[in-house]
């Protein structure tokens, strides 16, 4: 058994660095792989079917969403060490496979405990692959393309997003049950599943202890440059050394505040466009639709002007301080009816301005977890991805119940202040980018030789 997946890794393995398109179609393929992930668990367009199916509330649901989230945090944090040492294609593989199988028992949920008990399968499997994905576009990224890059990493929950709801509106008039959105989405699944199977590749643990400026240079150290040893031995040894350095402190928490707006809007966008603004549900989800779209197109365009600038922290400032002005001007209109073409550009620029103020900084991020150590990248994402699903358990009942007591707008004001903590922990970061040397730091054995 263990040299059928020596076999497995080994074939997916590369020991030489990836260039031109073929480092490009890699990165294709996480993204992807990102999309099919995000995709796999997208619920929302049959909760109207699926929830009075099984006799389960409103209410309830939203409970089991956090619980969920919470479950898969905890996931997140043993699933980060593990792509570290034993590399990231290697889980990307094994848990979407898993995932996709897990969607076809979707088939057999016909109550509360039969839904709670796959459902929960499915957040263990997908908070374990949660930061292999980014660092693997890490990996296949030279800081000179690293911004481009977790830009387009970003479009694939976005894009399931969109996707999901796209699928659903044009397929439920013709098929009618929530069964037959589970079939679409596990065959399609299947056939985003195969090219990554077959296509996706690692780099070799000791190309991942690299820092790449290009692809054709190589930062090298003063001194050993990181050796495949040094690896993380355990998921306390990898945390214990990500998590002494305050700056991965600040980058994480900074950016889980200004994220506030993005939780709110993701489950619950049309529903406050329809309660605060008094558009029809039709016109909510256009609100929606204008939203994501915009900030799919600014991940881009944002990745690239900051890889074109070699400029992180300055742009994500920008970013963050465009957010909190148009969200002081937005505030004041709740509970009026705004023009549909006024509300179309507000929700379309406040997506673009998210955008800018997120894409520097996850360059940014995986650049100081480089700085840190090459060898804990995934374990720097993991535990981003651990403590955003756990603010997003705890913010998803704490939004309805915001909202339903003192108002939308009053929860607004709350992501107003999660944007300005972000702006004052980047303040306080240092600026990272592949313009600066970077230096890799000598091995505790090599320092004590």
């Amino acid at each position: 058994m263990n040299g059928r997946m020596s076999g497995f890794v080994a074939a997916r393995t590369l020991d030489t660095y990836p260039r031109g398109a073929h480092r490009w179609r890699l990165l294709l393929l996480t993204v992807l792989a990102s999309i099919l992930g995000a995709y796999e668990f997208q619920l929302a367009p049959l909760l109207a079917l699926l929830l009075p199916d099984i006799h389960m509330s409103t209410i309830a649901y939203g409970w089991f969403i956090t619980f969920a989230v919470m479950i898969s945090a905890i996931s997140a944090f043993y699933g980060g060490p593990l792509a570290d040492r034993y590399g990231r294609v290697l889980i990307i593989d094994l848990c979407l496979g898993a995932v996709t199988v897990l969607v076809f028992l979707n088939l057999f949920i016909y109550n509360i405990v039969s839904f709670v008990v796959i459902r929960t399968l499915m957040s263990v499997v997908g908070g374990l692959m949660a930061g292999a994905g980014a660092a693997l576009i890490r990996d296949m990224s030279p800081r000179l393309s690293r911004a481009l890059a977790f830009g387009l990493l970003t479009i694939g929950p976005v894009g399931a997003n969109f996707l999901s709801n796209f699928i659903a509106g044009h397929t439920l008039p013709i098929f009618h049950t929530w069964q037959s959105q589970i079939w679409i989405t596990g065959f399609l699944g299947i056939a985003m599943y195969l090219p990554i199977l077959f296509g996706l590749k690692d780099l070799s643990p000791d190309l991942r202890l690299q820092i790449f400026r290009s692809e054709v240079a190589a930062m090298q150290a003063e001194g050993r440059a990181p050796a495949a040893s040094e690896l993380p031995s355990s998921t306390r040894d990898a945390f214990g050394r990500l998590l002494k350095h305050l700056e991965v402190w600040l980058l994480v928490i900074g950016v889980v505040a200004n994220l506030t707006l993005y939780f709110t809007i993701q489950p619950f966008g049309p529903l406050m466009f329809t309660q605060a603004f008094h558009y029809t549900p039709a016109a909510a989800a256009s609100m929606n639709a204008h939203f994501w779209l915009a900030n799919l197109a600014a991940l881009v365009v944002t990745g690239f002007i900051s890889d074109r600038l070699q400029t992180r922290k300055p742009i994500a400032i920008f970013g963050g301080l465009l957010s909190c002005a148009l969200l002081v001007w937005w505030i004041p209109t709740f509970g009026h009816a705004l023009p549909r073409f006024t509300m179309a550009v507000v929700a379309s620029t406040l997506g673009c301005f998210l955008a800018i103020g997120y894409v520097p900084w996850a360059a940014q991020f995986s650049e100081t977890l480089e700085d840190v150590s090459p060898a804990l990248q995934a374990t720097g994402w993991a535990f981003f991805g651990m403590m955003a699903r756990g603010w997003a358990a705890i913010a998803a009942p704490l939004t309805l119940y915001v909202a339903a007591h003192y108002g939308w707008a009053t929860w607004i004001k709350v992501s107003l202040g999660g944007m300005v903590l972000y702006l004052i922990a980047m303040l306080l970061t240092r600026p990272h980018g592949a313009a600066q040397p970077a230096v890799a730091r000598p091995s505790a054995k090599a320092a004590q030789a």
